[in-house]
């Protein structure tokens, strides 16, 4: 995936978000990175980001949501 794609569906990402969560927490970089990991299936890189340290509900809900 190019990267304009993988902000395309981050954003795509987040606004589904909005539906779930009155605010979600999640920035853009974070749910690319998300995607990415995802792709590679190796999820190293997320363990060090705010939305999997503070904001685990939301993290497991946008894996639900790729």
């Amino acid at each position: 995936m190019t990267n304009t794609e993988l902000t395309q569906k981050a954003k795509q990402l987040k606004q589904k978000m909005h539906t779930l969560r009155t605010k979600p927490r999640a920035t853009i970089k974070e749910i690319t990175l998300l995607i990415q990991c995802k792709e590679k299936g190796n999820y190293q890189q997320m363990y060090s980001t705010k939305l999997y340290n503070k904001h685990s509900g939301e993290y497991c809900e946008y894996l639900g949501l790729i």
